[in-house]
């Protein structure tokens, strides 16, 4: 048996017309209502504005560590050019050069003595360390007549973990540099 509004007295289809009305009327109040608009609009935007944000904030942050790592390397590479190789503690005061310089934990390398040329954008291995140069025979000079130098590479590299995991990072990822110097 169905029923409609109709079936019941007219005093409560008054109250329920009534009470109908009125719930229109606060609804339409409702929608009318801009209160709050702005923190609903921030709640959808600032994810979105976040996940721009965030791999910026991170390759800023990796930039910046290179260059540490990289004013590292040339703070170790300067002790190695001003002060004279020996070969029991040169190459430890060369690291602590390197790790003293920066708060980051670089991870500092410091390669054995060789003898090369230098080509314009390398240093090419020339003779053994005891024949290097012309003077100490049986060496001879480089390709350009330029007697051959002694040389070190210095290397720091840091493992950088970015804040969040990103495809175009791997993580974590190696960020290094070096630098050769002439230490003869």
């Amino acid at each position: 048996m169905a029923c409609s509004l109709w079936d019941f007295p007219s005093s409560v289809r008054s109250v329920l017309h009534r009470a109908a009305a009125g719930c229109c009327r606060f609804a339409a109040a409702l929608a009318r209502d801009r209160r709050g608009m702005s923190a609903v609009e921030f709640g959808v935007a600032a994810p979105i504005f976040l996940a721009i944000l965030m791999p910026v904030v991170d390759l800023g942050r990796a930039y910046s560590q290179q260059i540490q790592i990289r004013q590292a390397v040339q703070a170790g590479a300067l002790y190695a050019s001003v002060n004279v190789y020996n070969s029991s503690t040169w190459s430890s005061n060369v690291s602590s050069a390197i790790t003293n310089s920066t708060y980051l934990s670089v991870t500092p390398t410091v390669s054995a003595e060789s003898c090369g040329c230098p080509n314009g954008t390398s240093i090419v291995n020339h003779d053994t360390v005891a024949a290097c140069g012309p003077s100490n025979p049986p060496g001879t000079y480089c390709s350009d007549g330029s007697a051959p130098g002694y040389y070190v590479t210095i290397t720091g590299s840091l493992s950088y973990v970015p804040v969040m995991p990103y495809s175009i990072l791997a993580n974590p990822t190696t960020l290094s540099d070096q630098a050769v110097v002439r230490i003869q």
